[in-house]
């Protein structure tokens, strides 16, 4: 971790997210290394697929015109240790590939494919390929809503496939706007390409029985925001065997005290054997705990 609050931009750094980000890459580097140890001895061939890659490397912002460079979700990757066997990278814009591409050169020890497209397209095509002997953790941080509720439902049906999912909460309060017609038709397909339904319709909104100006009633959302994250992890376990209850990453105000949930990191497992449950339990827990 280093301090750039002087030294020059790189263009291909990932300048984004502020301490939770932070918390976010704490806890993935805890526990990739736990989950490689704990299979270490088991003969599966193991996986780590980061969806939404990046460049390798983050600018946070740490305060008032201070930002710290750490070592991305791929950097993370690469150097756990125990080591997974293969590693695929996947980021949509080129620039970024580009880096990950670099930072795949300066390990030649590691098994890394990198591919620059669409996560949408590129990861059902992978898991696709996983067999029986292969078990892969699966790292989800989209930009925002882009991720397809078509995805986590193939990894579901993988039952190989253990999955981060830093699920887009303020995106979806914000989209999902407390009076339902200032929902166009664009927010609203995004909305269930999310969420994979539309009873989110019915699920966050009841009829405005107030007049209007003209007469007429609009669905306004009742669900606040614990209310709809509670929803969202009940549609996840509708397709996941586990689903642990989600870590949520706040923005945090100057003050240091935290302000609106940005962030839900969720994990869920596709692997419905009890004792696989209760090893992966064991591990995300205590985690989760630190």
């Amino acid at each position: 971790m280093v301090d750039d609050a002087s030294g020059p931009h790189d263009k291909e750094l990932h300048r984004f997210g502020s301490v939770h980000t932070i918390v976010k890459l704490d806890t993935l580097g805890r526990y990739l290394p736990a989950y490689t140890q704990a299979l270490k001895n088991t003969g599966f061939r193991l996986h780590y697929v980061d969806a939404f890659a990046g460049s390798g490397v983050c600018h946070v912002k740490v305060g008032i015109g201070r930002r710290l460079m750490v070592p991305g979700s791929a950097s993370i990757a690469i150097a756990c240790t125990p080591p997974f066997h293969r590693m695929l990278f996947i980021e949509k814009t080129p620039r970024r590939a580009l880096a990950l591409q670099r930072l795949r050169q300066r390990a030649p020890e590691r098994n890394i494919t990198v591919i620059q497209g669409d996560a949408n397209q590129a990861l059902p095509a992978y898991v696709g390929q996983l067999r029986p002997n292969d078990r892969a953790l699966v790292f989800l941080d989209p930009y925002g809503m882009q991720l397809e509720w078509s995805v986590l439902r193939g990894l579901s049906s993988s039952h190989v496939t253990d999955v981060w999912y830093l699920f887009p909460l303020s995106a979806l309060y914000r989209q999902a706007a407390k009076d339902a017609t200032a929902i166009d038709d664009d927010k609203a397909a995004a909305l269930t390409r999310m969420l994979g339904t539309e009873e989110w319709r019915t699920a966050f909104y009841e009829r405005n029985r107030q007049e209007s100006l003209f007469g007429g009633t609009s669905d306004v959302r009742r669900a606040e925001v614990p209310e709809m994250l509670a929803w969202v992890k009940k549609r996840l376990e509708t397709i996941f065997p586990y689903v642990e209850e989600p870590k949520l990453l706040h923005q945090v105000l100057e003050s240091g005290k935290h302000g609106a949930p940005l962030f839900a990191l969720f994990f869920a497992m596709s692997n419905p054997a009890p004792r696989a449950i209760a090893l992966a339990k064991k591990i995300v827990r205590g985690v989760l705990k630190l």
